[in-house]
Order: structure tokens, then sequence, then C-alpha cells
């Protein structure tokens, strides 16, 4: 592990500048940390997308971190909603997505920026073999990873976040709203606000990792198999609250929480 730390921040140190597209969760919180430690905190900049698939508790997150390490932060508003191919969930939705958040990422570092920082992100290795037609978009407009091109994984970035003081290092894996739905759904603010609010309503609970995924009029809930008990000692209460939400039938799943299982 302290050979590929060694080698992040020798990545690192041979950026003038860099930009670093933040969401708050583990990988990036990680990566502006080192950036900062490596560059200066005036060398570095902070980018975070806000749109319909970002949950507010999130965003929340990424302004308090960014706050602490102390390095410029920018949120930028981007309405993919308005782009009928991203609307339209089909299986490579990731792709399109990052491509437009990437995009305006890169054409505002332009506008704004002088020196015009290098935008890096946060992909890990762990993410190499998983399903992730964003990372297409990511190789296309040369967006930097150096997290994955030093040979971090996930349990590698935890550890050196605690290490480092950073109180995302235990955060359960997060993944957009838009992964709650099916593929060839069609999305929308209302249907994507309400999984926001039912996520929230569980987390209220105790029940921190986990996916509500959405089936028409059915909620699916996914939790790890060690809290599957605690929830069905007294279901009636989650019940009433997903209903008031507009979904008919409440389901557990069986299989557990699992990361992708839209994917399959």
């Amino acid at each position: 592990m302290e050979e590929e730390y060694s080698k992040l921040r020798s990545r690192l140190k041979k950026l003038s500048k860099a930009a670093v597209a933040f969401s708050g969760g583990v990988d990036s919180s990680f990566l502006l940390k080192v950036s900062s430690d490596v560059l200066g905190k005036d060398k570095v900049v902070a980018l975070t997308a806000r749109s319909p698939f970002t949950f507010e508790e999130e965003l929340q997150k990424a302004k308090e971190t960014a706050e602490k390490i102390g390095v410029e932060h920018v949120i930028l508003d981007i309405p993919v909603l308005n782009d009928k191919t991203i609307r339209d969930n089909p299986k490579d939705r990731c792709y399109y997505c990052k491509k437009k958040i990437f995009t305006s990422f890169l054409e505002l570092l332009e506008s704004d920026f002088e020196g015009e920082p290098v935008l890096i992100e946060g992909t890990n290795l762990d993410d190499v073999g998983s399903y992730r037609p964003g990372r297409k978009a990511i190789e296309e407009l040369e967006v930097r990873s150096p997290l994955m091109e030093s040979g971090l994984d996930k349990e590698m970035i935890r550890s050196l976040s605690k290490d480092l003081g950073l109180t995302s290092w235990d955060h359960p894996s997060q993944s957009c709203l838009a992964t709650r739905f099916p593929y060839d759904t069609v999305l929308t603010e209302n249907e994507l606000s309400k999984v926001e609010e039912g996520e929230a309503y569980l987390k209220k609970l105790g029940f921190q990792d986990c996916r509500l995924r959405i089936h028409g009029n059915v909620a699916r809930i996914e939790l790890p198999k060690s809290q599957m008990e605690r929830l069905m000692a007294n279901p009636s209460k989650i019940v009433r609250r997903m209903k008031s939400l507009g979904f008919t039938y409440i389901t557990l799943d069986l299989e557990g929480l699992r990361s992708g299982s839209m994917d399959l």
C-alpha cells in the first residue's frame, strides 16, 4: 500500500494545478485531500456536479469535506434530464451522463480558471472489472484517473483515508439516483425525488447502507442480510412511509444489498 500511495503522490506532483471531480465519496475525498497536501490548497479546486441524480445528503457531505480540506469548491448545476438520451435511461446512460458532466467541467476550467488545471477523477482499481460505461466517456475526454493509475483499490483508499483523518473513510459506497430504476425506464424528477425521500427515511431509522430499487409501483428494499431481521421486527412504519410516497407494494430483497443489481 505504501508503494501505491507513493506512486500517487509522485503522479500528482507532476501537475501544476489540479481540478478534482468531487462527489464527496470515499475515493474523491481521498484524492482531493492528497492533491491538496501535495500541490497546496491554492493549486487545487474541487468540482461538484449538482443534478436531479444527486442526493442532497451527499452534496452536503461534499461541501463539508471541501471546506475542511480548505480548497476552493465549485458546484455546477447540470440539467441532465434535458438530454432525452439520458432521460430515457438506456443501458449505457452513464456514458452520456458522464460525458455531459465532464464536458461541462472542462468547459468551466477553460473559461474561468487561469492556467487551466488538469481535471482528475477518483476511479480506483476495483472499478476496472465492473460494468462502468462512464469510463468510456472519461477516457475519451482524456480525464486522468490517478488512483487507478497508481494501483490503489478501495480497501487501500479506506485505510489511507483513515490515516489522513478523513471522516469519509468508512462511508458506504453510493451511486446516483438513476441506478435505482431498471434500464429503459424514463427518468423524471418526481420519481427520483421519491427514491431520495424513501432512502433518507431508511437511513434515519439506522439503515445507512441501503438501496430503494423501483419497479413501477413496487419499491424493493436492498439491505445487508445482517440487517434484515431488524427491519422485519417492525416493518409497518416503513410500509406506511413508502406508501405515502406513492408506492403500492413494498418488498424486501432476500438476496440482500449488492452493487449494480440493476445491471443483471
